[in-house]
């Protein structure tokens, strides 16, 4: 059931004690608030045309006001916002996974599913890591997760979040999803769920959409230590795949390469109808060449999520194969026709091998 914008927004202001509230239309307008109601009725009159986001971290006062006063005599009159400097300590952790699409346009419905599997997978990920239930919120065109999250900011933790955003983004991102890593400064804008996102021109396909969270009955925080010890596990997971990357062949990525000994030629490979033979078809992608599959090493694959595979279908050349997850990391089309040894029989066509 999802939470209502008062109800989010006196959750929020009861750690973080004072938001900023902006409003894009499409230059910035902020207002600061430390009352539901004040903030609610600021936002209500601008509700109506561009969009509205908070901040979700816990602002020193002292140092922004400084930062105001600084700003209108370097430049009256121009918008302002709160920087990253003027933040005491994170309140929320935000996660945000979003679908590739044009540019300036808002999501269709095939591509803000894709971006739901996603943000499923990385909560499953993170719950592998004892970390407790997040809030789950749909933006208007993709997916968010907030954890609960006291976290002082320091360096430490600065670089702590980049290990954890970045693996994230290297498990959980492709061609149809982006798991966005620029999203955990201090001072990171979120949706003011509840209000209509509005993406570029509104079509039946395209649709602006309201924007909602659902916060847990019991949320739970995420004690500081998790944070440092889910980054350090990462980082030496990340350490190792780099120097593995090293030391192997740029194509196979530490896998070897495949001679594949068929007589199709799988430029004509129907990759589609193989997939489906299998029962490892799921659909079609966000692009008119690429297909969602339950990847061939689903079963070997570290967290319980069957998603995140894709096929692509390239004119006159191989299609492709692509998984997210960590454990397929380098594995190609190749792999999966040496796997299964029955592509030929999906090629419109046989190899004519040239003598010399």
């Amino acid at each position: 059931m999802s939470t209502s914008t008062a109800d989010y927004l006196a959750a929020l202001l009861a750690e973080a004690g004072f938001i900023e509230i902006c409003h894009m239309d499409p230059h910035p307008v902020s207002a600061w608030f430390h009352e539901v109601h004040a903030a609610l009725a600021w936002a209500r009159q601008r509700s109506r045309t561009g969009n509205l986001f908070t901040t979700l971290s816990q602002i020193d006062l002292g140092l922004l006001d400084a930062h105001i006063r600084a700003r209108m005599e370097e430049a009256p009159g121009k918008p302002t916002r709160t920087p990253d400097s003027t933040i005491g300590r994170y309140t929320r952790l935000f996660f945000d996974l979003d679908s590739e699409r044009p540019k300036n346009t808002a999501s269709t419905e095939i591509e803000l599913e894709e971006a739901r599997i996603r943000v499923e997978a990385c909560r499953t990920i993170l719950s592998a890591h004892d970390w407790p239930a997040p809030a789950l919120a749909m933006s208007g065109n993709g997916w968010h997760l907030q954890y609960r999250a006291p976290l002082p900011n320091t360096a430490e933790f600065t670089e702590a979040l980049a290990t954890i955003y970045a693996e994230l983004h290297y498990r959980l991102s492709d061609d149809m999803v982006t798991f966005d890593r620029s999203v955990r400064n201090p001072a990171r804008l979120c949706t003011l769920y509840g209000s209509i996102k509005r993406k570029g021109i509104a079509t039946p396909d395209r649709p602006h959409r309201q924007s909602w969270i659902a916060i847990p009955s019991d949320w739970k925080q995420v004690h500081p230590r998790q944070v440092l010890a889910l980054a350090d596990r990462w980082a030496k997971i990340a350490a190792r795949r780099a120097q593995e990357a090293r030391h192997a062949p740029r194509s196979t990525q530490g896998r070897p390469t495949h001679r594949i000994t068929g007589k199709g030629a799988y430029n004509t490979l129907d990759v589609v109808s193989w997939f489906r033979s299998r029962g490892h078809y799921q659909g079609p992608g966000s692009k008119p060449n690429v297909h969602r599959v339950l990847c061939p090493w689903h079963s070997e694959h570290t967290s319980s999520t069957a998603t995140g595979a894709a096929i692509f279908e390239p004119n006159g050349a191989w299609p492709s194969f692509h998984c997210h997850h960590s454990h397929c990391a380098g594995r190609t089309i190749r792999d999966v026709i040496a796997l299964w040894g029955d592509a030929d029989q999906f090629c419109s066509s046989t190899f004519e091998r040239r003598v010399a």
